[in-house]
């Protein structure tokens, strides 16, 4: 049986003796984030005969990058397919002394404007004790040919502010963190670092990104912390329902957080239960017929509040002739609406908070720029946004009207401490229109209501069948299962789309039926049967580089998304980047690349932003590409969509190569052309929703590949699973409030 990682965690024998070695870390070749387990190449220095000079290491060793220069104790052993391997029994970053390690350290991104080829000219012409006489002399910096006062100056400041974090680093160290991390938490908390993680260590793992909570155990369990410490439990459950709400949970059952949390924390049920209570009773996590952290609580009771406040007085108060309205809308957009269109501009017209909802084809992008064109007519401000970037700049193009990420017209900003911030202002606008609202999770939807004015209606614009939100909660499905929501849900597919192999596939899907893939090369959505995802990698490689832009004269890079269910496997996003970097952009002469946070980064990457980085005003699931990389002056610079932005190169762990995405990373996206492939290894992702969003993705042009049983089981499975959360209970269960009937069609 082969090892599920390319070597082997197994342990050293006791007997072996344990040696220790000095050098600098070249090379990542795997590393989990969660809990600091490393496999990498280390350069060893003044080894002797059974030392090699690279020598590849094994074990816990949080944080650790590349250049970092390393003390690692270890005994050797011999893996059967990779060979000779040290594991790691301790590992300590300490500053270097010999000249690689000088020139890692000076030129590995830590300081501006320094990168290798500098730092190797700084070191010749200073020595290998460059650092102390710095210390003593910061002047020498500028005998450096090629280094100017000015940027010796900027350069010793760096250095300052090096030393300045040198007691906090070596504490962070000292208890377990490896150089990079310790950087990291460092950057977040500054000169209040070591009494913040003295006094809660686990706080790393809720406020730095990267640091999960085992490592952050490591630190207190370094610290003192014991197993069964209470505060350790506490820390314990609150981030499980941090790690709940990525999976889409807004709270969970008391006994679902106690079953996870045993064998997490390694302790039995009944200790933590009692934790549990006391959590409670102190108002650390609140139980409100779910556990919930207090953030989300808060949330979720913000949006049921704001959203009975809209439903109660349902009434717009828009003073306009629905008729005269509708009839002057066909007029000037020189076309006849459907019966459920009229149905969907009436109740938006008419009502504080509605709801449109419908698969591609149905008119909604239609609905909206005539909506937006009514009530102009009529005076009204009028506010368009949608949760990404492109999202947003698709809903500009549709209504001719600018639009915006809610992000940004509502001002939203980190406030410190895993907390957010928006404008105190209520939003200028008479109606907000929100696009693509699948994708908005409970915390998002309460800052959109929260900053709604009293007087103003919302309209949400989206498909209920596709994927829901990445974050916690199902705020769509919700509001339209309510009961309590005007629901418009539009159905006539149009002739012009009915003519969409795309439209039409996405529709059978959705309908739980086999799609029937055109067959004619003058088509738009085929299936390639590929049994073999070797085979299936070959086509995906003649298809991106020739098939397409031959057929569809389309681009390989900018025009063709590769779209496929998990990170893992042979078709996972892992693999396939890796794959179709080599043939969409190759290394070559003059081309700068750098590894950096265990990844490969090349001039001319696609990548997609993983983060929202409120400063940089990039949000998760941006794509672009990488225009310039400079190690000199510690940069990267990105090219998104109209705009270029710098990175500094310990920003750029926040992006991901994006030659193939999951489905999940694509929702609020258009694609010109999209490739899929589905094998029946991804089983525990196939899943008709999820399948269906990536087929809506495409515009031109949709190609599904792989094994049939794949798409069958995904157009059988209708069900993703339940997300825990209470938004519609809440909005239903006090008095007061009527079901509102689905709207008349007979309008």
């Amino acid at each position: 049986m082969t090892d599920p990682l390319p070597f082997a965690r197994r342990s050293a024998d006791k007997s072996t003796p344990a040696v220790t070695i000095d050098g600098t870390l070249t090379v990542v070749t795997f590393r989990n984030e969660d809990n600091g387990y490393t496999v990498g190449k280390v350069e060893t220095e003044g080894g002797g005969d059974d030392i090699p000079d690279l020598a590849t290491v094994v074990g816990t060793m949080a944080g650790i990058e590349m250049g970092d220069s390393l003390r690692i104790t270890g005994r050797w052993t011999t893996h059967p397919t990779y060979g000779r391997q040290l594991a790691v029994e301790s590992c300590e970053v300490r500053l270097p002394s010999g000249r690689r390690g000088l020139i890692h350290f000076l030129g590995g991104g830590r300081i501006k404007g320094v990168g290798p080829k500098t730092a190797e000219k700084i070191v010749d012409v200073l020595g290998n004790d460059v650092l102390q006489r710095l210390e003593r002399n910061p002047a020498l910096l500028a005998t450096v040919p090629g280094i100017s006062d000015s940027r010796a100056r900027a350069i010793m400041n760096q250095l300052l502010d090096q030393r300045e974090a040198a007691a906090a680093l070596i504490f962070l160290q000292e208890h377990g963190l490896g150089g990079a991390a310790a950087h990291k938490v460092w950057k977040q908390y500054g000169v209040e670092t070591v009494e913040r993680v003295r006094n809660n260590p686990y706080r790393l793992a809720d406020e730095v990104f990267g640091i999960g909570f085992k490592t952050a155990d490591t630190v207190a369990r370094s610290m003192g912390y014991e197993l069964d410490a209470p505060f350790r439990i506490a820390a314990g459950l609150h981030y499980l329902l941090g790690r709940a709400a990525m999976e889409g949970h807004v709270g969970l059952p008391a006994e679902v957080l106690i079953e996870r949390a045993s064998p997490f924390l390694e302790l039995d049920e009944r200790t933590v239960e009692a934790v549990l209570v006391g959590c409670i009773e102190e108002n650390r996590l609140i139980d409100d017929g779910l556990i919930y952290r207090p953030d989300l609580h808060d949330a979720e009771v913000e949006v049921a509040r704001h959203a009975r406040r809209l439903i109660e007085n349902q009434t717009a108060p828009i003073d306009v002739d629905t008729d005269a309205a509708l009839s002057w809308a066909e007029r000037e957009a020189d076309l006849e609406l459907a019966d459920d269109q009229r149905v969907a501009l009436r109740t938006s017209l008419t009502t504080k908070l509605s709801v449109i909802t419908g698969g591609p084809g149905v008119g909604k992008t239609t609905i909206v720029r005539l909506l937006v064109d009514v009530l102009r007519k009529q005076n009204r401000k009028v506010s368009l946004a949608a949760p990404t970037g492109r999202a947003a700049r698709r809903l500009e193009q549709a209504t001719g009207r600018e639009a915006a990420t809610i992000h940004r017209l509502l001002g939203i900003r980190p406030a410190g401490g895993g907390a957010f911030q928006r404008r105190d202002a209520p939003l200028d606008a008479d109606v907000l229109i929100v696009d693509e609202m699948s994708m908005v999770d409970i915390t998002l939807m309460a800052s959109v209501l929260s900053a709604l004015p009293d007087a103003a209606c919302l309209i949400l614009v989206g498909d209920r069948d596709q994927l829901p939100s990445v974050g916690p909660g199902e705020v769509l499905s919700a509001f339209t299962a309510s009961g309590l929501v005007p629901v418009s849900r539009l159905t006539t597919v149009f002739r012009q789309a009915a003519n969409s192999g795309i439209v039409r596939v996405a529709h059978e899907l959705n309908a739980g039926e086999m799609p029937r893939f055109d067959e004619a090369s003058d088509g738009q959505a085929f299936w390639v049967e590929r049994p073999d995802p070797e085979d299936c990698l070959k086509a995906l490689r003649s298809l991106i580089l020739e098939r397409i832009p031959q057929r569809f004269g389309l681009d390989p890079l900018n025009d063709v998304q590769v779209l496929t269910p998990m990170h893992r496997g042979p078709v996972g996003t892992i693999a396939l980047n890796e794959n179709l970097r080599e043939v969409l952009n190759p290394p070559a002469p003059g081309k700068p690349e750098l590894r950096r946070f265990g990844r490969l980064y090349r001039q001319g990457d696609k990548v997609m932003q993983v983060r929202n980085n409120y400063d940089l005003e990039v949000f998760n699931g941006d794509i672009g590409r990488i225009l310039e990389i400079d190690e000199d002056e510690s940069l990267v610079r990105i090219h998104f969509e109209g705009r270029e932005v710098e990175y500094s190169l310990d920003q750029i762990d926040q992006l991901e190569a994006a030659f193939a995405i999951t489905c999940h990373k694509s929702q609020g996206s258009e694609f010109p052309a999209v490739l899929l492939p589905l094998y029946q290894s991804q089983y525990m992702m196939l899943r008709r929703n999820l399948v269906y969003t990536a087929f809506t993705r495409a515009s031109k042009v949709l190609v599904a590949m792989g094994e049939w049983a794949a798409l069958q089981r995904a157009s059988a499975t209708a069900d993703a699973g339940r997300r825990f959360g209470r938004l519609a209970e809440r909005m239903t269960g006090e008095e007061g409030l009527t079901v509102v009937p689905e709207p008349d069609t007979s309008w």
